[in-house]
C-alpha cells in the first residue's frame, strides 16, 4: 500500500457523527469526538449559519481548553454519516426533526436529548430500531461573550441503551466516547432511565424557572413549598417510569425547605458557578422546554394514577 493510499483508508476509517444540534451540549460532544477521538464531525442545524470558532473550556477535573477553528455546519444530515447523535431541546422532538432523519434512514440514530414515554413511542414510530435513547455525562452552558463552559462529572458516564442487535456503528461511538473523555458506555434500558431521571428534577427547574432564580425561589416561601411537593410528585412518578440514580434518592432524602436552603449555601460557596449555570439553563434559557415537559408529565401523571396537584399548580404558574 503506498503512503497516499494508506492515508486514504485511515479517512475513511474515521467515524462520521453528524450532531443534530448546535447548542452548548452538541458543541461539548461535537468538539471533544474531534479534537480527542479523531472522529469527523458534521453539526446539522436547522437554518444555515456561516462557520465560526467554536471554543471549549472545562471548569472540573484537567480544565482543558479545546477549539475547532473551522467546524463542519450543514441543513442536512451528510450521506457519509455513520451515525447521528441528537443534542436538540426536548420541545424540538418535532417532526421538522423526523424530516431531518428520514432523510439517511440507514443510519443509526442516538437521541441525547431525554425522551419522555410520548416523545418516545412517537418517535420508535416513525424510526424504527434504528432510533436508540443515551443519558448524556455533561452539564454546560453559554457564558454572555459566546464562549461554552462544562462540567463532567465522574458519577455521570454517557450512557447509550445496550438493547440488542447493536449496530456496529454504535460500538464505534460508544469507544469513542469514551476515548473522549465522556466515559461512554452501553447500558441496559436507558430508554427508562433518562426520562425517570428528567421526571424527578424537572420539577425544581420548574420552581426556579417561575420564581426567576434560585434566591428567589428560596426567598417565596409558598412557591418553595409548593416546589419541594411537585418533586415529591416527581419522584412518585419516575418510580413507576424506570430506575434512577443514586444521587436522586439523595435528592427524595434531602429534599425540604432547610436542606434545600443549606444545600445552596454551600454550593455558593464552594462552587458559584454552578448556581450561575442553574439559572441561566432553567431560570431562562429552556422555559420553553420546561412548559413542554411540565405538559407531558402532567399527562403522564394522569395516565398512571399518580396525584400531580402540585406539579399542576406549578405548569399553571409557568404558562402565566
Amino acid at each position: 500500500m503506498t503512503v497516499a493510499g494508506g492515508a486514504a483508508e485511515a479517512e475513511r476509517a474515521r467515524l462520521h457523527v453528524a450532531i443534530v444540534g448546535m447548542g452548548a451540549l452538541g458543541r461539548v460532544y461535537g468538539v471533544r469526538l474531534a479534537r480527542r477521538a479523531a472522529c469527523e464531525v458534521t453539526f446539522v442545524v436547522r437554518t444555515a449559519r456561516p462557520s465560526a470558532p467554536v471554543h471549549l473550556q472545562r471548569i472540573d477535573g484537567d480544565g482543558a481548553a479545546d477549539s475547532l477553528d473551522a467546524p463542519t455546519v450543514a441543513v442536512s444530515i451528510p450521506d457519509a454519516a455513520d451515525v447521528i447523535l441528537v443534542c436538540v431541546r426536548a420541545e424540538q422532538l418535532d417532526p421538522a426533526l423526523d424530516r431531518l432523519l428520514e432523510a439517511e434512514p440507514d443510519v443509526p440514530v442516538v437521541v441525547l436529548t431525554p425522551m419522555l414515554p410520548p416523545d418516545l413511542d412517537r418517535m420508535v414510530r416513525v424510526h424504527g430500531a434504528r432510533l436508540r435513547a443515551a443519558m448524556p455525562g455533561v452539564v454546560s452552558y453559554f457564558t454572555p461573550d459566546g464562549g461554552c463552559r462544562y462540567w463532567l462529572p465522574r458519577v455521570a458516564p454517557t450512557l447509550v441503551d445496550a438493547e440488542e442487535p447493536v449496530p456496529a456503528s454504535v460500538h464505534d461511538l460508544v469507544r469513542a466516547l469514551a476515548t473522549a473523555g465522556f466515559g461512554g458506555r452501553l447500558e441496559p434500558r436507558v430508554h427508562e432511565t433518562n426520562p425517570a431521571t428528567t421526571i424527578s428534577f424537572i420539577p425544581l427547574a420548574m420552581g426556579v424557572d417561575a420564581a426567576g432564580g434560585v434566591e428567589a425561589l428560596l426567598g417565596d416561601s409558598a412557591l418553595l413549598r409548593l416546589t419541594l411537593d411537585a418533586v415529591g410528585e416527581g419522584l412518585a412518578l419516575a418510580a413507576r417510569v424506570g430506575h434512577t440514580p443514586t444521587w436522586i434518592d439523595l435528592l427524595a432524602r434531602f429534599a425540604g425547605p432547610l436542606s434545600l436552603r443549606i444545600g445552596v449555601g454551600i454550593v455558593r460557596s464552594r462552587a458559584p458557578e454552578a448556581l450561575t449555570y442553574v439559572e441561566e439553563h432553567f431560570g431562562r434559557k429552556l422555559h420553553a422546554q420546561n412548559v413542554a415537559m411540565a405538559r407531558t408529565i402532567v399527562g403522564m401523571a394522569g395516565d398512571k394514577g399518580v396525584p400531580a396537584v402540585a406539579l399542576g399548580r406549578l405548569l399553571e404558574r409557568l404558562e402565566r
